[in-house]
């Protein structure tokens, strides 16, 4: 049986084309010419037949899926200088994110995208970076003067990376209050 996919582009196509008005029945080639362009415009957009199907995390152009999400499950402070721990993980397809040492080890050269959301204990500080292969990338400045107040800070960054670099989460100043449950770190290669 054909995907719901195929039937939602076939009545975008019907629907365009009975809005052309030349003619009230499209040609063969005409279905088929639409069809390839709306199929291009889905792969070019990044939808890929059959990836969900595919068990072998690969999609169909044969690149292998690499993503990762860690939570802090309880609440950490991290002194000035020291790798945010992040142990429970919900998913690594992959294999590059080591949670006993909260650190991510590029499986393959390429391009990829780091988020991390930190949550801050009541009215404390948590100044955090994204360290890649020794170096700072990009940093996160959550903190909040006001009392009994949490703060909820996120930043994102685009990498490139070779097989075998590292990135992690770090506290670049002092020490870094955590709420657990609130804080994550995740990433995933273009």
């Amino acid at each position: 049986m054909p995907s719901p996919v195929f039937f939602v582009i076939l009545y975008a196509i019907s629907g365009i084309t009975a809005a052309d008005k030349k003619s009230p029945r499209p040609s063969l080639k005409t279905f088929r010419d639409d069809y390839a362009t709306v199929v291009k415009t889905c792969e070019a957009v990044g939808y890929v037949r059959d990836k969900c199907k595919n068990p072998r995390g690969k999609t169909t152009r044969g690149n292998a899926i690499v993503a990762f999400n860690a939570k802090v499950s309880s609440a950490q402070s991290v002194s000035g200088g020291s790798r945010v721990m992040f142990r429970s993980v919900d998913l690594n397809i992959g294999g590059g994110y080591n949670a006993a040492k909260g650190v991510f080890t590029a499986p393959k050269s390429g391009v990829y995208v780091f988020e991390w959301t930190i949550m801050t204990q009541e009215s404390k500080p948590a100044y955090t970076a994204l360290n890649v292969n020794g170096k700072r990338n990009a940093s996160n400045h959550c903190h909040n003067n006001s009392h009994g107040i949490c703060m909820l800070c996120t930043k994102m960054s685009i990498v490139r990376m070779k097989a075998g670099q590292r990135a992690w989460i770090y506290s670049w100043t002092q020490t870094a209050y955590l709420y657990g449950g609130h804080c994550s770190f995740a990433g995933f290669m273009l």
